[in-house]
């Protein structure tokens, strides 16, 4: 039990080590992520402004229509130019994020430029003759945040954002050429909190960089990543992935996307979301001391309220294998073992009780075996006694008398010995002949009977035993008898193309609808005939339970007319 409980404390630690592991690393991926989604929506919106800036003279804006003017024309002015500069300072000026700009070119043809810019003294002053040293000055080429580069004019490092110039129906003019201090990324980074081995980057395009401060520090080296699934960032635009460092060792990449092209990644270390491991180990240390100084206390409980009295249960149901079925209240404890002690007391008695009636039962089953051997001596002398009346009455020209008792005793062959629950319905119609024929002798000529089948694959089919015998004798004592005389038409005929319908109809006096409910509905305690105990509502029983509810015996009767009592039933060949 102690090893156990030391095995369930090691388990509970290290899932509980693991549970930690994995919520911390999720808590400080989110929050890492939001952190990273907070500074990029306001670097996001200077991009925005710088973008918006370069673009009212790139295209469609009044300062592009002077610019238009003023480089595409042959007749340009210095007026011209004057203008031109003037919106291009306003525009400048007006702009939310222009402290971010370290200087506003545009050039044109033939060596035409104007420039707008923050005064650094130590730039040197834009030229015709140094613009050249400003890439994508003389080539139409839109390049949009793709890389940090120094200025060639002064000691800064700047973001280039260069644009064609659109003049009249589309056509590419010049280049405004935008350069953005990289303060626009790292002023947002002031009082970023960021643990000692994480480090923050920035994406250009293909241009990856270390932020440390207000330093931007190309990275050298390999830049791999992998995808990282172990878990699902936040926010649509966030990507998790693997990077490997400059010493092969991973850690987790969460990165935010800025805009198209520019991305701040965070790098996260196992370390930031491990528990201290050594702190760990004392506090599993301390769980197992206190596992096993418990188990130690259960264990002496236990025993004394468990193991010694479940040792005195096995040793009296041990007694009571062996033949002992004496009480024993020395087990009867007030817990609830005693109530399994009380329990084997009376257990015993029950067994003693279970013996004394099953000794009763066995002298009751040898009685009726008795009984039983007894009772098959007196149908087997019926028969004989019958067939010797049959046999005297043949002798005797009594005819009647002879085929009455031939009747009688199929019948009493097939209620003694025929044990099968459905017989076909050749063999019941038959049995119904020789029950007619014995009411035949009786009523003389006032009773007839006619029987008619429309198909003769319908007499294959099983019906219970004596369904159609109550039916014609209530139709007789019932119908017929009170009458004085009449008829019975038994007809059988398909009701469908599984299911037939027996109809035994007389001319007899007939019965109102509360009589037809009461024999349907009420057991038949006072039926007459040979055949007490069967009656109608017994045969319409039998049909439900033999074939189901959608089955059985109805009655149709006009008082002083007729009775038609129907059995639907399925045409089944096999049990």
């Amino acid at each position: 039990m102690t090893l156990f409980a030391l095995l369930i404390a090691v388990l509970l630690s290290f899932f509980s080590y693991e549970l930690i592991t994995y919520y911390q690393r999720k808590t400080t991926i989110q929050a890492t992520e939001f952190n990273l989604q907070l500074v990029s929506h306001i670097i996001e919106q200077d991009l925005t402004n710088l973008t918006s800036l370069a673009l009212t003279a790139s295209t469609n804006s009044s300062t592009n229509n002077l610019l238009t003017e003023y480089f595409a024309s042959p007749r340009a002015s210095a007026k011209d130019a004057v203008n031109a500069f003037n919106s291009m300072q306003e525009d400048f000026r007006m702009n939310l994020s222009n402290g971010y700009v370290r200087r506003l070119i545009a050039a044109g043809p033939e060596g035409k430029f104007l420039q707008v810019d923050n005064s650094v003294s130590s730039s040197v002053p834009l030229t015709v003759h140094n613009i050249d040293k400003f890439p994508g000055v003389s080539e139409a080429n839109a390049v949009k945040w793709g890389e940090i580069l120094a200025d060639p004019l002064s000691p800064s490092m700047v973001i280039p954002l260069i644009l064609p110039i659109y003049g009249e129906r589309a056509s590419e003019i010049g280049t405004v050429y935008l350069l953005a201090n990289t303060s626009v990324i790292t002023d947002k980074l002031q009082g970023y909190a960021l643990s000692a081995d994480s480090r923050l980057l920035l994406s250009l395009g293909d241009h990856h960089y270390t932020l440390v401060g207000d330093e931007v520090i190309p990275v050298t080296g390999a830049y791999n990543t992998v995808a990282y699934t172990a878990d699902k960032p936040v926010g649509p635009q966030t990507a998790l992935s693997m990077l490997r460092m400059e010493d092969n060792e991973e850690q987790i990449l969460v990165s935010y996307q800025v805009r198209s092209g520019v991305t701040i990644s965070q790098t996260i270390s196992n370390e930031q979301f491990a528990p201290k491991t050594n702190i760990w180990i004392l506090i599993m240390l301390g769980v197992c001391f206190l596992v096993m100084a418990s188990s130690g206390i259960i264990m002496i409980y236990l025993t004394r309220t468990i193991s010694l009295p479940v040792e005195k249960l096995k040793k009296r149901i041990d007694k009571i294998a062996q033949g002992n079925f004496l009480q024993d209240r020395n087990i009867e404890w007030n817990s609830e073992l005693g109530d399994i002690g009380r329990g084997i007391n009376r257990l015993s008695q029950d067994i003693v009780a279970l013996m004394d009636s099953q000794l009763a039962d066995e002298k009751q089953k040898q009685e009726l075996e008795y009984r039983m051997l007894q009772s098959q001596i007196n149908p087997h002398f019926l028969y004989n006694t019958l067939n010797s009346i049959k046999w005297m009455a043949t002798i005797q020209n009594a005819t009647g008398i002879a085929e009455m008792t031939t009747s009688l005793s199929r019948m009493l062959r097939s209620i003694a010995k025929d044990n099968r629950r459905l017989v076909p319905l050749k063999e019941e119609l038959s049995l119904l002949d020789d029950y007619f024929l014995i009411q035949k002798y009786r009523y003389g000529s006032n009773i007839t009977m006619a029987c008619s089948v429309e198909a003769e694959e319908l007499l294959a089919g099983l019906i219970p035993r004596f369904s159609l015998q109550p039916l014609v004798e209530n139709a007789i004592f019932h119908g017929i008898e009170p009458k004085g005389r009449g008829h019975i038409q038994v007809t059988v005929q398909k009701y469908s193309y599984t299911e037939m319908l027996i109809t035994v109809e007389d001319n007899g006096i007939g019965m109102n609808e509360e009589q037809i409910a009461t024999i349907l509905c009420e057991p038949d305690a006072e039926s007459k005939g040979m055949f007490e105990n069967v009656g109608l509502r017994s045969v319409n029983e039998r049909l439900q339970l033999a074939f189901g509810e959608n089955y059985g015996l109805a009655i149709e009767s006009e008082l002083g007319s007729c009775t038609r009592m129907k059995i639907l039933m399925p045409v089944r060949q096999k049990e």
